[in-house]
């Protein structure tokens, strides 16, 4: 066992010592006490590699990385401040081909088995008609790299969308999927770059919770109202509102019968209206709270929010209420 103290004079600070005693400061989810998830500084901009049918090259950058060789070696700082540049194989005359080109960490003093200190930037050509080469041990990938057939034009270029968070922040993730991969831990925080406006989702030590917004009902004049609307984005990236709503009859009590069966309550605002007609059941009380009646209530997609009786009759008297509950998913 060694316990790294970082860092009081006198005491020797070996390189594994200042990755070791740094471990606190990388976001977490990776499952590495010492480590975390490899990455471009968040920054980075997607088209810092570039391939032609003769070139690759990756212009000046920087990532975290941890090659997961051993659990006391942390992360490694990796950057490059001119252009790394390299030829690419000539294209396949008939069929396409998959490239890649990855940082390779080779740290013999940390016992990795390498032979090496170094950290290389590799470009392997794939087998046409194969898929990309496999990521050896130890390699942070930089870009995939599609080659067409000789005369199919120019290589397109796929960059590594990974970005580095350092601890307590969000961390970028692309995909449902890849957010529940994480090693999670109550609080630990993701942003969906795959969903619009970016969510950021929350794991709550249970769930996966989403950011939710808030806002009121627009009421008509008859009414005034307590509660709101909330919309909250679901892991897969679905939008869905929920309504709690208590609305009291401030004008006329209204007759609701064959002849009049639908009065207008409201309004749902922009961003929280349904996809579709939704249509569910209110809970009429008195004054006192006291039951009344059931009745249907409806929001359209236009957001206009009304309270409906298919038969029989019912009565609105000043200082009714209407008990609103339900959800439904956003246009």
């Amino acid at each position: 066992m060694t316990i790294t103290f970082i860092a009081p004079s006198g005491v020797e600070l070996s390189a594994q010592r200042w990755r070791q005693g740094h471990a606190a400061q990388y976001g977490g989810g990776a499952n590495r006490p010492l480590g975390g998830r490899s990455g471009f500084r968040v920054d980075t901009a997607p088209d810092v590699f570039t391939a032609t049918s003769t070139t690759w090259t990756l212009k000046p950058c920087s990532a975290m990385i941890d090659p997961g060789a051993a659990t006391h070696q942390g992360m490694y700082g990796w950057a490059t401040d001119a252009n790394v540049t390299g030829s690419m194989t000539p294209a396949d005359s008939a069929i396409q081909r998959q490239d890649r080109v990855w940082i390779l960490v080779n740290d013999s003093t940390s016992g990795d088995g390498s032979g090496a200190v170094s950290a290389e930037v590799v470009y392997q050509a794939g087998t046409p008609g194969s898929g990309a080469p496999d990521l050896p041990a130890r390699a942070f990938l930089v870009a995939d790299i599609t080659v067409p057939p000789a005369g199919g034009g120019s290589p397109t270029v796929l960059v590594n969308p990974a970005r580095f968070a350092a601890a307590g922040a969000p961390l970028p993730v692309y995909s449902q999927y890849e957010m529940e991969s994480l090693s999670t831990y109550n609080g630990l925080m993701v942003q969906r770059r795959d969903l619009a406006g970016r969510p950021i989702y929350t794991y709550n030590g249970t769930a996966w919770r989403a950011p939710i917004e808030a806002a009121a009902v627009v009421v008509d004049g008859e009414w005034s109202a307590t509660g709101q609307v909330t919309r909250a984005l679901s892991p897969d990236g679905q939008s869905m509102v929920t309504i709690g709503e208590r609305m009291a009859r401030i004008g006329a009590g209204f007759a609701m019968d064959t002849t009049y069966r639908v009065i207008l309550a409201g309004f749902i605002p922009v961003g929280f209206r349904p996809s579709a007609m939704f249509n569910g059941w209110a809970l009429l009380t008195a004054s006192n709270d006291g039951p009344r009646a059931q009745i249907w209530w409806r929001v359209n997609t236009a957001g206009t929010l009304e309270a409906r009786l298919d038969s029989g009759t019912a009565t609105l008297n000043t200082g009714d209420r209407l008990h609103l509950s339900g959800n439904w998913t956003t246009a």
